[in-house]
């Protein structure tokens, strides 16, 4: 067997071996660690339409007292892992459009942060998101929650990204029909704009029970104004 042969064989079964061991893009665009955790919201009985949803990351993720805390607010939580701004829009149809929320309650953009994204992206991502709730139904409302300036936030040198996120959803709402801001860090803080270290579990960023009462503190007064109250259908 020649060399010019020889070489044309070899060049044919790289293709045929690397066509076999690459998947193909687009049975795994989408998919994620999240996938599975998302797909059980599916199996969960679908809420009254009008209500409040809950979405983001796992500060509200492991907020297992949310019902009780928020009560009687008709709270549905669909928050999920430790994801991003970027993994709200990947589940976007699966989460927000099945439960025909009145209210949506978003906490992202700490997962964003500490993975070192800037604060512009985390913006842009989030508008695209809000952009997506108002095409499905633009009588819906919008409430963004201030990422949260949790002792991790000190201890990793990350709060100007926070405070600029921050800044940055303020901003939105002055642009935006039916997009609100609530800051709820003034019930996490001292004067002095440093953490209640007692408000977390060890890791310094989630919250124990108490940590999740202050929040309420704050955060349901804001949903109480800003969700209108429609007949639950």
């Amino acid at each position: 067997m020649n060399r010019p042969f020889r070489l044309s064989i070899c060049i044919s079964l790289y293709f045929v071996f690397c066509g076999w061991a690459i998947p193909d893009v687009g049975m795994v665009v989408g998919t994620n660690k999240y996938t599975a955790e998302v797909a059980k919201f599916a199996t969960q009985p679908i809420p009254p339409t009008g209500g409040v949803l809950l979405v983001g990351s796992s500060i509200f993720r492991k907020w297992t007292n949310v019902v009780s805390d928020l009560a009687p607010l008709p709270v549905t939580n669909r928050a999920f892992g430790g994801s991003q701004t970027s993994h709200q829009l990947m589940f976007f149809d699966q989460v927000v459009p099945p439960c025909h929320p009145g209210l949506v309650v978003w906490y992202c953009g700490s997962n964003d942060i500490k993975g070192k994204k800037d604060a512009a992206s985390i913006l842009q991502r989030t508008e695209e998101w809000i952009s997506r709730v108002k095409q499905m139904d633009s009588a819906t409302g919008i409430l963004l929650v201030s990422v949260i300036r949790a002792p991790q936030k000190h201890r990793d040198g990350q709060i100007d990204v926070v405070d600029s996120v921050n800044r940055g959803y303020e901003e939105i709402t002055r642009t935006k029909k039916g997009v609100f801001y609530v800051d709820v860090n003034p019930a996490l803080q001292n004067p002095a704009g440093d953490s209640k270290a007692e408000l977390y579990v060890e890791d310094g960023l989630h919250f124990n029970v108490e940590g999740y009462h202050q929040m309420a503190t704050i955060l349901k007064p804001a949903i109480e104004k800003y969700w209108e109250k429609k007949p639950i259908r």
